[in-house]
């Protein structure tokens, strides 16, 4: 049985380092939209299907037809939600458009220079609106956040010396109608210093790690930065979304991230293929949850 199990894993391996970064980001791609599907119920049933095809019938993936559909239908997707939709809802359909045009003229180059900008931009502008937003550069906004979002609420226990207690105090109070009292002389709750440093050090690592990111993707590959641009990217979507799995955007994020990488590094697409289902194991498994009842047990 163990051997048995071992040869699958071996077999799996080369099938693996036999795909190039063209099909495994189009299938990264296809998968992601059938284990995160999007739309509303009269769109979802074609991008679902779409996706089916793309992955059950042999070369659909590189089909042009198949691609500018799916940009179709997830630009609809947007478009109807406007202006409301998540910022990957249009990173999405432009990746599903860059897929379209590449497929058409048979030019993989298109594709990969394609996944190259759209990361360097997106990692890009969210590094230049942190910049210039004092709210984030002073802490704050990691410190509110903190307390507000209750997907922090385990890693924050864990990592700092703040309760789940104060935790609740405090997120009462700010989802309260706080602006319309006077101002107090004191908070009604406790802010550990502990708390203040993990606010400030997400804040430093989110904006150094997003910046170096964005650098490496625009400089020239073969540059002293740009050789670690696949190292950098895969890093930031193993320590965020361990902390915040948003799935959706770390398998389009990682999509792209594989489509752009090296075709003749076979090491590169196992970790890409790696850390796809990490995002799983992060979205699934409630890990600083389990940690914490430890430590309390």
């Amino acid at each position: 049985m163990t051997s048995a199990l071992k040869q699958q894993f071996i077999r799996l391996g080369r099938q693996l380092a036999d795909y190039d970064p063209w099909e495994l980001g189009a299938k990264l791609t296809l998968l992601a939209l059938l284990l995160s599907p999007v739309g509303n119920s009269y769109i979802r049933p074609f991008i679902l299907g779409l996706s089916v095809i793309g992955l059950l019938i042999p070369g659909m993936w590189r089909s042009p037809s198949l691609w500018a559909a799916l940009a179709l239908f997830t630009g609809i997707r947007f478009y109807i939600a406007w202006p409301l939709s998540d910022n990957h809802a249009y990173l999405l359909s432009y990746w599903c458009l860059a897929f379209a045009v590449s497929a058409w003229l048979g030019n993989r180059e298109v594709l990969f220079s394609n996944a190259r900008y759209l990361v360097a931009l997106t990692f890009g502008f969210a590094a230049l609106q942190k910049w210039i937003s004092p709210d984030y550069l002073n802490g704050v906004f990691f410190l509110i956040t903190f307390f507000q979002d209750a997907r922090f609420e385990e890693f924050v226990v864990l990592f700092s010396s703040v309760t789940f207690e104060q935790i609740d105090i405090a997120r009462e109070y700010l989802e309260g109608d706080y602006r319309s009292t006077p101002a107090p002389d004191s908070l009604p709750f406790v802010i550990p210093g502990s708390m203040w440093w993990l606010a400030i050090l997400s804040t430093v690592w989110n904006l150094f790690e997003q910046t170096l990111i964005a650098v490496a993707f625009l400089v020239p590959k073969d540059s002293r930065l740009g050789r670690i641009r696949d190292p950098l990217l895969l890093l930031f979507c193993f320590t965020i979304y361990a902390v915040v799995p948003v799935v959706s955007f770390g398998w389009l994020i990682l999509a792209m991230g594989v489509a752009q990488s090296d075709e003749t590094s076979a090491t590169l697409r196992y970790w890409y293929m790696g850390a796809f289902f990490a995002l799983i194991f992060f979205y699934e498994v409630p890990w600083a949850e389990l940690l914490n009842t430890a430590i309390s047990a």
